[in-house]
């Protein structure tokens, strides 16, 4: 019997473990054939790829960025070859017998492992009967299934598989020490799980031991909480530090619950260029953290989130918009409150009503407005209107592209220092709009020019010489010129000869290769900036009062 595990992942840089998994635990692994593919691959190639297998069973891992497209993928299929199909992942857990009446023979509810390889068997054998975790027309079951991890850790390893081998420097590799969350956050799907089951910490060594010498570059850790057991998470954590040198890892963390001691390794002692960290921070409203159930000691959190960024920690927080109690003004404050922290990255999500979860069975209680199709976004709430949610998400795209991407970020710390706008929220919500408003594809140089426009009330001089900053940085020959000031020749040739005096370039590299721009720093200066034929990133200096030269 031939089977088909397969996907559509949101980026080819993406893996999914739980296909992993089940290819790894499969009894007849030689008739078993793992393919992905991308959202964004055709409808039909992925439908004759499926077709030309002409396998007994196809698998699909479904989740709320796939799920549409898998729903006509399957239908397409069965209309075209006779086969059985077997759903899992999370979109299709919980609230999806439905799918079972439009000709998916079987749902996986929960972890697959066992229970998809035990309904195949009985297929095999032509023995139908009921089996934990699948649920199907002749035998529901809405159960969830739980695998063995003991069972998981004899298996061959998912992470290291043949055909993974050629790309692994080109995709993520999403590890696991662990299953199940100790938290109930009612918006989280991972709160129906509480059940915290860790894989045995000498499995994660020897893992992480062939990560070590593997040719992968980024590792996701998969736990939704890595400092659950702070103890464990500091010697998995000192291990990575000393034997996976050449790897990036990412874990999502609980901040406030860092313990001293993690906080302290990961502060003093891990290469900080290694370590990236994910914190849900969701809201600083204690009646929306109180509703829904999320314990969060704000002051500490605080506290955590300055000092690993004072000391140079990568780290990447969450706000959720559209939660209960929270209107636009306590949103507001929240954003402002979590930006003056200065992660490396702020996310603003709407939130997502998710099947299975507590606050979807909340809904009507909260008069929440919410798309009936994935990925369910809340449309609006009794705090907050359409419009100010739609405003919301026009924020998210400004503080990706001005902040997040880091192209903007030092004009706009320098802008809301200088009191040039009340606070960050106002400035990306109006960048947002403006945003949303562009008629045309925007490049890096458009960017800039729709910072100018939005502070057109403010000193143009000022404003271009803090834009400018940033912008001459961006590139490795010279850029696009969209200011209104510019240096005369005079000024140039001044600057230049500065340079030369001070034995900080030559006259041939600058002429050739340099230009000068208007820069601030600590008022209107002079900034010049050398490309070279090698495009690579120019060689920089602020020429300030008094002729004094200063490289960036």
């Amino acid at each position: 019997m031939k089977v088909v595990l397969t996907t559509l992942n949101a980026k080819y840089i993406h893996k999914n473990l739980a296909l992993r998994w089940l290819y790894v635990t499969s009894p007849i692994k030689e008739q078993v054939v793992l393919k992905e593919f991308t959202i964004k691959d055709a409808h039909e190639k992925v439908l004759d790829w499926l077709i030309a297998q002409k396998a007994d069973v196809y698998c699909f891992s479904c989740y709320i960025w796939n799920i549409k497209q898998t729903q006509l993928l399957i239908k397409d299929l069965k209309r075209q070859h006779s086969c059985t199909v077997l759903v899992g992942g999370p979109e299709v857990t919980f609230e999806s017998e439905a799918l079972l009446q439009e000709g998916i023979d079987a749902i996986s509810i929960g972890e697959g492992e066992l229970s998809v390889w035990e309904y195949i068997q009985s297929i095999i054998d032509q023995n139908p009967h009921p089996i934990l975790g699948i649920n199907t027309l002749a035998y529901p079951d809405t159960m969830y299934a739980y695998s063995d991890l003991t069972f998981n850790e004899a298996c061959e390893s998912p992470y290291f598989l043949p055909f993974d081998e050629a790309d692994m420097d080109k995709r993520y590799l999403y590890f696991e020490t662990s299953r199940g969350c100790p938290y109930g956050c009612e918006y989280c799907l991972s709160s129906t799980d509480k059940r915290v089951r860790q894989f045995s910490e000498a499995y994660i060594f020897k893992e992480l031991a062939k990560i070590s010498q593997s040719k992968v570059r980024q590792v996701k850790f998969l736990d939704r909480t890595f400092n659950t057991d702070p103890k464990r998470a500091l010697r998995i954590a000192r291990y990575i530090n000393e034997h996976c040198t050449g790897q990036i890892f990412q874990f999502e963390v609980v901040a406030e619950t860092l313990s001293e001691e993690l906080l302290d390794f990961f502060i003093n002692e891990a290469d900080k260029s290694r370590f990236r960290f994910e914190v849900g921070v969701q809201s600083f409203n204690g009646n929306t953290l109180k509703a829904v159930g999320r314990i969060q000691n704000n002051e500490r959190l605080k506290e955590v989130i300055h000092r690993m960024r004072e000391a140079g920690l990568i780290l990447h927080v969450d706000l959720i918009a559209g939660l209960p109690y929270e209107g636009l003004d306590s949103f507001n404050a929240s954003f402002n409150e979590l930006f003056s922290l200065k992660a490396s990255e702020l996310q603003l999500g709407i939130l997502k009503l998710l099947k299975g979860t507590s606050l979807k069975r909340k809904a009507e209680f909260y008069d929440f407005d919410y798309d009936s199709d994935p990925p369910y976004e809340i449309l609006s709430t009794k705090w907050l209107s359409k419009e100010e949610l739609c405003s919301i998400n026009h924020t998210a795209l400004a503080v990706e592209k001005f902040w997040n991407s880091g192209k903007c970020r030092r004009a706009i710390d320098t802008f809301l220092e200088l009191k040039l706008r009340e606070n960050a929220f106002s400035l990306f919500m109006a960048l947002g709009q403006r945003l949303a408003e562009y008629e045309r594809r925007y490049h890096d140089h458009d960017l800039f020019l729709i910072l100018k426009q939005e502070l057109s009330d403010c000193d143009e001089r000022l404003v271009e010489a803090v834009l400018m900053n940033d912008y001459m940085r961006l590139f490795k020959q010279k850029p696009k010129r969209w200011n209104t000031y510019r240096v005369d020749h005079e000024t140039m040739k001044h600057c230049f000869q500065l340079l030369i005096d001070a034995h900080e370039s030559s006259q041939n590299e600058l002429y050739h290769y340099g230009c000068v721009e208007y820069a601030y720093s600590e008022g209107i200066c002079y900034q010049v900036c050398v490309y070279n034929a090698s495009q690579t990133y120019p060689k920089r200096w602020l020429i300030k009062e008094k002729e004094r030269i200063e490289k960036i």
